[in-house]
């Protein structure tokens, strides 16, 4: 290809561009040196941090964790002094000289590290042998990217260590878990798990969490997976969840006394309920259901408009709020029209343990026809709404996994109890007569 085809304009562009990374790569290997000054000078101990990873972050206003990651890189790759001052080459000299000159970069360098780690481990590899390799990751970080610079990395460690090496004691210093938070209230998660047994673990509970729940279950793998992840931290938040047992003693969603949410009258504006005592030790919350407050204006509720407001300032849709209002230890704060708290809920509408296990009994998990979810990993449904007067009572309730629950609520399948069973009604595009379905463990029985 001719050299013309990029003029003079671009030809700049490129070098601008090719200028400004070498040039951020070198400024970072200076940060690497600045940080290995104020560990050898301890500065750290000066200023009270008593670690330098905790005086860096709080320096770059970065996480604790990258900010050790920066200190034992600055150890790996920064010139030392011996006991006695003698300047020491770096532990991996030829990385040090690529970053330091812009030739390679912080990814690259972080791939370089993780594989000497786990070449260093091995008791047959030599001081020799562990410095070449060192090079030749060193001088292939020059010229390939990260991904490319890994599959150099594993055939060296395959030449090594052929039987494969068992992972470190410290593997999960590695291991990192991203949750950035949008604007729009959504999730964004990234993260990666180093130690083979963790991850052969973790996809394990995911596949099992993830299986389809029924033919007519369209949901493509990922949204599975996330599906799976809402139940997962659904249940740890639980009254006997992981979360649950990690709270601080008398730390957590409070309750209040006054009116139930159904019973609130939407023409009066009732005073705002004497606070009661903490509920007692032995009534539980609901097996395994969630604990979260949520406030919305008692009109929207009642005339399923609008919507509600979470603690963390997000804004959730109403028929979302009814939804897990079911059975998810959901607490309305309902506000009156000058934005005054009307009621608390009590969680009365929250299922009792004896009719969950009721529940249990008779529809033996998720009572959608053709699903198998396991009766934990399922919400307990009114079919009649407890903002519309339902009860919280064995006639009015069936169980439901999070994909058939939300079929339910915000899609057209209707629901029943008939003779003690729920009957489920498909939309006339499924089946034109809408003839009810039996639901639950009768339906194995029928």
């Amino acid at each position: 290809m001719s050299e013309d085809v990029v003029g003079p304009a671009e030809r700049e562009a490129l070098d601008r561009a090719r200028r400004r990374l070498v040039a951020s790569r070198c400024e970072y290997y200076r940060r690497l040196e600045d940080i290995a000054e104020l560990d050898r000078l301890g500065v750290a101990l000066q200023t009270g941090d008593r670690v330098v990873d905790r005086l860096v972050g709080d320096l770059g206003l970065v996480d604790r964790a990258e900010a050790k990651r920066w200190v034992d890189e600055a150890e790996d790759l920064v010139p030392r002094r011996s006991l006695q001052g003698e300047l020491l080459p770096p532990r991996y000299p030829c990385t040090a000289v690529a970053l330091a000159e812009g030739r390679t970069g912080p990814e690259q360098v972080a791939v370089i590290r993780r594989t000497m780690a786990r070449l260093g481990r091995l008791e047959a590899i030599s001081v020799v042998d562990l410095a070449e390799c060192e090079r030749i990751l060193a001088e292939a970080a020059t010229g390939l990217p990260p991904r490319m610079l890994r599959t150099v990395a594993e055939r060296l460690i395959a030449e090594f260590d052929p039987d494969g090496v068992a992972p470190p004691d410290d593997a999960d210093r590695f291991d990192e878990l991203r949750l950035v938070r949008r604007r729009d209230g959504s999730l964004a998660i990234k993260g990666r798990i180093q130690d083979p047994l963790d991850a052969e673990t973790i996809v394990e509970v995911f596949d099992v969490l993830s299986t389809p729940a029924g033919a007519h279950d369209d949901r493509d793998l990922p949204r599975r997976h996330a599906d799976a992840l809402k139940d997962l931290a659904q249940n740890a938040l639980g009254a006997t969840g992981l979360a649950a047992d990690a709270r601080p003693e008398g730390e957590g969603p409070s309750e209040a006394a006054g009116a139930d949410a159904d019973e609130v009258d939407p023409t009066q504006q009732a005073p705002i309920p004497e606070p009661r005592g903490p509920r007692s030790s032995r009534e539980p919350a609901g097996a395994g259901r969630a604990l979260l407050t949520i406030t919305i204006d008692h009109r929207w509720l009642g005339a399923a408009i609008g919507h509600g407001t979470l603690d963390s300032g997000v804004a959730v849709d109403v028929d979302t709020v009814r939804r897990w209002a079911c059975d998810a230890g959901i607490v309305p704060m309902v506000l009156g029209s000058r934005s005054e708290p009307l009621d608390v809920g009590r969680l009365s509408y929250t299922v009792p343990e004896a009719i969950r296990r009721a529940l249990v009994v008779r529809d033996g998990g998720c009572a959608f026809p053709g699903c198998t979810r396991r009766p934990r990993r399922c919400h307990a449904h009114h079919v009649d709404h407890w903002q519309d007067g339902g009860k919280t009572a064995l006639d009015n309730l069936t169980l439901l996994c999070r994909f058939h629950h939300q079929l339910v609520h915000h899609g057209h399948w209707t629901v029943a109890i008939v003779d003690g069973l729920p009957w489920f009604t498909p939309p006339s595009w499924i089946d034109p007569e809408r003839q009810p379905r039996l639901g639950g463990r009768a339906r194995v029985a029928a």
